[in-house]
């Protein structure tokens, strides 16, 4: 069984990896990608494209990060637990890419 350091590293290096996808999409998003939609469909609230693209990853990191710490003080068993911010985060990542890019 892997220790919990181990979770935590791989869990930050995935969420990490939702910067290489909004590096690779930064040529393809707008200065102001949208970020909230109302419910008509029409975008209510903006971000700059660099917030986006260093905000977002950065903040998914540091989420991770505090999550894996309360997991690993609370002594977490199941290593599953370890793996939801990253999944979250890229899927996440994805979805701003792509409705940013529509």
């Amino acid at each position: 069984m892997k220790s919990v350091k181990t979770h935590v590293i791989v869990s930050t290096v995935l969420c990490a990896l939702t910067l290489a996808v909004t590096l690779a999409a930064r040529g393809a998003l707008p200065e102001q990608v949208p970020m909230q939609w109302g419910l008509t469909g029409e975008a209510s609230s903006f971000w700059p494209r660099d917030a986006v693209v260093f905000g977002v990853p950065a903040a998914c990191v540091a989420i991770n990060l505090l999550v894996s710490a309360r997991l690993a003080s609370k002594g977490e068993n199941r290593i599953a637990m370890f793996y939801i911010t990253p999944v979250v985060a890229l899927f996440a990542t994805a979805a701003i890419v792509f409705l940013g890019t529509r």
